[in-house]
């Protein structure tokens, strides 16, 4: 699976999160988000779970393309 880098920051945008806001909702660091972001993360279980904690009302198939 891999994270849908330009719904994930349509959505910050909506919510007018930043980078460090995402990472709290997600659980994971401020460096794990901005790896994420430029598309150098792919998602490991933490990802892809935090993800989903963050963003709880979207798809599977908005977050991410499935490989």
């Amino acid at each position: 699976m891999k994270p849908n880098i330009d719904f994930i920051k349509a959505e910050m945008d909506k919510h007018h999160w930043s980078g460090s806001q995402l990472a709290m909702k997600m659980g994971v660091s401020r460096m794990e988000v901005s790896r994420l972001l430029r598309g150098k993360r792919v998602g490991g279980k933490k990802c892809i779970g935090g993800l989903i904690r963050a963003f709880p009302n979207a798809s599977l198939d908005d977050l991410f393309f499935l490989d």
